[in-house]
């Protein structure tokens, strides 16, 4: 059997990876965004495929949003995504599976701690999302739907509420800054009073937001990822919060680790299923 292909499409980047002919690994990071057109990123997943030299067994895709059996992205804060068929990204030539991008994430780092009985995976990337696996099971919901984090609402005033996609994620970040991502990191690096304000307040918010984790689930393991974590002094915010609010018991009994793959987490457990899935469909 062929290699697979695993893709990650995200807020503000697009990567894939497989191996080629050769046993070399490919690898192509490509810019997208929230405005990002869908003709763009499946002609820069045609242009990565073609230049693998065979056709691969299957295609994995995490991505940002809600998916449908698997098959089809039922709504996504990216427009691009929305109504995204796997169909669409190889115009049915090779086997697609599109997956949530939390859900591709928590099965690629849940393989590192096969001994842990619950394992969360928390992705602060644009917006917020959890994943868990508990006594081997991914946690799902009725529709595969589960772990929207970054809807949670909470009060900032009285009257006022905002979801934490809205106040931690980096999203937030760049909204309040007025700037791209290059330019915060420019800013924080210059040691911007307004700059390390804003990820000082998105920090306190993560840190909210694993609080609100580990009650929920008592996970032995709390991992965290995503392309926020790049924003220096944003996580450290985070877990100070999150221990200064967790319930000791709780807390002491749950690692705060970083993901072990933050950039090919999403793209690896994307990749993982599609290569499941093909294995399974050839053994019928």
């Amino acid at each position: 059997m062929n290699p697979c292909v695993g893709i990650d499409i995200g807020w503000s980047s697009m990567y894939m990876f497989a191996e080629q002919k050769d046993g070399q690994l490919l690898e192509r990071t490509v810019p997208t965004g929230r405005d990002c057109e869908r003709t763009y990123i499946l002609k820069e997943i045609h242009e990565f495929i073609n230049k693998l030299g065979y056709t691969p067994a299957g295609v994995g895709v995490g991505v940002v949003g809600l998916v449908e059996d698997n098959e089809r992205v039922k709504l996504s804060d990216m427009p691009a995504l929305t109504g995204l068929r796997a169909e669409h990204i190889t115009d049915g030539r090779i086997p697609v599976r599109l997956l949530n991008d939390v859900k591709a994430a928590t099965m690629a780092e849940a393989v590192h701690y096969p001994d842990q009985r619950t394992i969360a995976v928390l992705l602060a990337g644009y917006g917020l999302a959890v994943g868990v696996v508990a006594d081997g099971t991914l946690l799902q919901g009725a529709r595969g739907w589960s772990g929207e984090l970054g809807y949670t609402l909470v009060s900032t005033e009285v009257g006022t509420v905002k979801s934490l996609d809205h106040l931690a994620g980096e999203w937030a970040i760049l909204d309040q800054a007025g700037v791209g991502q290059e330019e915060m990191f420019r800013r924080i690096d210059s040691q911007d009073e307004q700059a390390i304000a804003i990820i000082e307040q998105a920090g306190y918010y993560l840190g909210v937001a694993m609080t609100n984790v580990i009650h929920l689930y008592n996970p032995d393991v709390l991992i965290v990822g995503g392309s926020a974590l790049a924003y220096k002094g944003y996580l450290e915010k985070g877990i100070a919060v999150a221990k200064e609010h967790t319930i000791p018991n709780l807390l002491e009994v749950c690692s705060i680790v970083r993901a072990q793959s933050e950039q090919s987490s999403i793209a690896q457990g994307a990749r993982e299923y599609i290569r499941s899935y093909v294995m399974n469909r050839q053994s019928e």
